[in-house]
């Protein structure tokens, strides 16, 4: 057998050859909230705020989760590398690696025997299901979580065997580190009496060394709850159409595990409602009848394998999430599953079955040419919608995403087609209908862009934005005073962000002439959204209502934000010219024909430069 440097050595290269593809992959969907777009990770002064104000997980304060230890490493990363993929996706295979050397260890050290331990590892390495975590960037609540979640099991397993209290109480540490990571966590005080139960423990007399997950557990339940209470208090399903749905989706998984073909980011799955169905009576029969057998054999790794998997996997049976069955959400179920894997492999070498050694050896290789194939879907965005759409074409994300991914890239035909698609799934979904309408307004098919949007408010009237859209479009055909009364419509719904007020600013002084109401608008856009435009449009009514002073500081605070804004100097020279101040004027104007290229402004400014030299002389 391979010493455990050899061990180690090898896993390592295993998943360096597995996922060296990911390195070249792109951000995608989850992504863009959460590291892309999100500013909160930018800044190291924020880096202790992620564990008091889950808002800063996302751009989107609507996507608020408390995850503070996963938003500290995104600002690492971001402060290592910027929004260069290569790096978040470096780090979750270096996850990913330790993971699997964790299993190994862990598994050791519970008593399943050498070989045992490092099949399971290599399964885990290699199983294509795990892939997901590596080429997703946001997929990393999953494998930080169990770096954490399997060392907290592993020192627990060594405290049980040497009765050190340091290792105790990196259990601890690991298991908070855990719930840092992501709530799964909080199943940690379950698993720990199954690790005893494993190694010959009897949990009963150990009790007292759950109390402190126990009140991890607690804790971290009471203090989310009062974060991001809404989370845990409305269920997007009834509980009992999850539960019959995820029961139906175990006995899915287990076949996905074995065999792991025609993955997909978004599996053709539905909801059931009633227990009497038979894709779920049957699974209740299958999953009673496995724990029987399972229970009555006396063979305790399988035993503990099996409740391992079942016990990570309790909270998506009691807390309904949007995505009915996901494959990252199995991350540390297969833990459990690849250690059943390796225990029934070593069953079957222990029988003298010949031929065993060699099918874990094929099933590996198949494993890992399966993940190597999952790499390359997960290269853009578009690859990975195009795979979904064609393995699940009757869910509905699927194929808003692929016309997301397609209308970026300038196919806007076939992006078309496939929110027309989305559409006829489910005709009433606000995100489609919207972006069908901003795709229509992109190719100046003005009335057809109308149409979707007032379509979408006619049933949806509370969805912002496809009220700051349709009263984009009314300005843009200069109907101004029917989008000052969509902008204040928004205003009546929700917060736009100071998104209706910039609107409402630029309304009141290019269209009404009221430099006095664009002020006030502009003020308080700029009490919720700091933008270099509105601090343009507020220099400009400042301006007119002779605040020169303050005009120019207004224009010099929007230079600040966007150096290269011609818009700003232009209207920055207009007003040098117009206090006698040629030399500042001449300037501002440069900047504009510098940076303005061959645009009509830019050519404006060098008519005014040309009479300023001209009266000059």
């Amino acid at each position: 057998m391979l010493s455990t440097r050899r061990q180690v050595t090898l896993l390592l290269a295993l998943v360096c050859a597995l996922y060296y593809n990911a390195l070249g992959n792109g951000f995608h969907y989850d992504d863009f909230h959460s590291i892309v777009h999100n500013p909160h990770i930018r800044q190291a002064s924020n880096f202790p705020a992620f564990f008091s104000d889950p808002s800063l997980f996302s751009v989107d304060p609507h996507q608020a989760m408390y995850r503070p230890l996963l938003l500290l490493t995104y600002g690492v990363n971001y402060m290592l590398g910027g929004l260069d993929p290569a790096g978040y996706h470096f780090i979750n295979g270096l996850l990913h690696a330790a993971n699997a050397i964790l299993l190994l260890f862990l598994a050791r050290e519970l008593g399943v025997g050498n070989c045992s331990a490092f099949a399971a590892a290599l399964l885990f390495a290699a199983h294509p299901l795990n892939s997901e975590v590596v080429h997703y960037a946001s997929s990393r609540s999953e494998a930080l979580m169990a770096f954490f979640f399997i060392a907290a099991c592993w020192a627990y397993a060594r405290h049980g065997v040497s009765r050190s209290w340091g290792w105790y109480g990196v259990a601890v540490s690991c298991g908070a580190m855990a719930m840092l990571s992501k709530s799964v966590a909080v199943v940690l005080m379950v698993v720990l009496p199954l690790c005893d139960w494993l190694a010959g423990r009897d949990p009963l007399r150990r009790w007292v060394r759950y109390l402190p997950f126990v009140g991890l557990g607690l804790l971290y339940i009471f203090f989310t709850r009062q974060f991001l209470g809404k989370a845990l208090g409305v269920p997007v399903r009834a509980i009992d159409v999850q539960f019959y749905t995820q029961i139906k989706a175990a006995v899915y998984y287990l076949y996905i595990g074995v065999v792991p073909v025609n993955l997909n980011v978004e599996h053709q799955f539905f909801p059931s409602y009633t227990l009497y169905e038979p894709v779920v009576f049957l699974p209740v029969i299958c999953l009673c009848s496995l724990a029987w057998v399972l229970w009555h054999s006396q063979w305790r790794p399988p035993v503990f394998a099996t409740a391992w998997a079942m016990i990570v996997l309790v909270p998506t049976f009691a807390i309904p999430l949007i995505v009915l069955v996901n494959e990252h959400r199995l991350y540390l179920a297969m833990v459990g599953w690849c250690l059943l894997l390796a225990w029934f492999f070593r069953w079957l070498i222990g029988r003298r079955h010949r031929l065993a050694l060699s099918g874990l050896a094929m099933y590996t290789m198949l494993l890992a040419i399966l993940t190597l194939q999952r790499g390359q879907v997960w290269s853009d965005e578009l690859t990975l919608w195009n795979d979904a759409a064609a393995k699940a074409p009757a869910m509905l994300r699927p194929h808003l995403r692929r016309a997301d991914a397609l209308e970026k890239k300038g196919q806007l035909p076939d992006a078309e087609k496939a929110y027309l698609r989305a559409l006829a799934l489910r005709p009433q979904h606000a995100a489609t209908r919207n972006n069908l309408g901003v795709l229509y307004k992109k190719q100046h098919r003005l009335p057809e862009a109308e149409h979707q949007f007032r379509a979408l408010l006619a049933v949806s009237p509370d969805i912002i934005q496809a009220r700051l859209n349709l009263a984009d479009l009314l300005l843009r055909q200069g109907q101004w005073r029917q989008a000052e009364v969509e902008l204040l419509r928004a205003l009546d719904f929700a917060d736009t962000g100071g998104l209706a007020q910039k609107k409402l600013a630029l309304i009141a002084l290019q269209f009404a002439g009221d430099a006095e109401r664009a002020r006030v608008y502009g003020e308080q856009a700029l009490a919720l959204a700091e933008d270099a435009a509105i601090w343009t449009t507020q220099g400009v009514a400042l301006r007119a209502l002779g605040q020169v002073a303050q005009a120019e500081a207004a224009y010099r605070r929007a230079l600040f934000l966007e150096p290269e804004s011609i818009d700003t100097w232009f209207n920055l020279g207009n007003l040098y010219r117009d206090l006698q101040q040629p030399d500042k004027a001449l300037q501002a104007y440069g900047n504009v024909a510098k940076i303005g290229g061959e645009s009509p402004l830019a050519a404006r400014a060098k008519q005014q430069i040309k009479a300023l030299n001209t009266t000059s002389q």
